[in-house]
C-alpha cells in the first residue's frame, strides 16, 4: 500500500485494524488518541506533572487493573474520613 493511498484511506485503515483488537486494546487506542489531542495544547507540554507521569507511568497499567487493585481496599473513603474525625475527638 503506497503512502498516498494510505493517507487517503487512513480512517478506513485504522477502522479495519481496530476491529482485530480486543476491548482492552481498543480502550488503550482511545486513551492514546485522547493523549495526542491533549498534547497539542502548549500548556500541557510545559506541565511538570504530565512530564512526571509520562516518565514514571507504567504503560502496561490499564484502568481495569487500577480498578482491580483499588477494589481490594476494604471500606470506602467516606468511612475512613469519618473514623479519622472520630479518633481526633
Amino acid at each position: 500500500m503506497g503512502t498516498t493511498l494510505l493517507r487517503e484511506n487512513l480512517p478506513e485503515v485504522i477502522y479495519k485494524k481496530s476491529k482485530t483488537l480486543n476491548k482492552e486494546q481498543v480502550s488503550q487506542v482511545l486513551d492514546f488518541i485522547t493523549f495526542l489531542k491533549l498534547k497539542e495544547k502548549k500548556d500541557l507540554r510545559k506541565n511538570s506533572l504530565i512530564d512526571f507521569i509520562a516518565a514514571e507511568a507504567d504503560p502496561e497499567m490499564t484502568l481495569d487493573a487500577v480498578r482491580q487493585q483499588l477494589g481490594g481496599i476494604k471500606g470506602n473513603l467516606a468511612d475512613t474520613i469519618i473514623k479519622s474525625r472520630e479518633e481526633r475527638v
